[in-house]
């Protein structure tokens, strides 16, 4: 069950390699825990749905949502997590300061994502071997 408040969930495509790569730096980095870093597939849509997230949004892209019920997707998730940490917490601020990056990171996110599945099996990783 979905609690706010108390820290930010994090909910990754578990059955991709990048997204499992990356969630399981951010546990690493997560020295706080301010974060409940999940597979959205051990989350019941109806938890996800109140906050207007599907599974099928989980899928696509990562998704945050904050102790306050706040929702943050993609390239954005991924700095609302960075930015809780230094010295990442420095590019995040360079991101939103000059928007040509913020764009070129948005754009960067979404076509790893949209080939995470080839990304993921060349660079060996397991999770979306069983995709096509």
């Amino acid at each position: 069950m979905i609690e706010l408040g108390k820290r930010a969930y994090m909910l990754f495509d578990g059955d991709c390699g990048i997204c499992t790569w990356f969630a399981d730096w951010a546990m690493r980095t997560d020295v706080r825990r301010r974060f409940y870093v999940e597979p959205y597939q051990r989350v019941p849509e109806s938890e996800t749905q109140r906050f207007g997230i599907s599974h099928a949004d989980c899928a696509r892209r990562l998704q945050v949502i904050s102790p306050r019920g706040r929702v943050y997707r993609g390239a954005f998730a991924v700095n609302y997590f960075f930015i809780h940490y230094f010295p990442w917490s420095l590019l995040v601020i360079v991101l939103y300061a000059v928007p040509v990056f913020l764009l070129l990171e948005v754009i960067g996110y979404s076509i790893v994502a949209k080939n995470r599945t080839r990304l993921s099996r060349w660079l060996g990783m397991k999770a979306c071997l069983a995709q096509k």
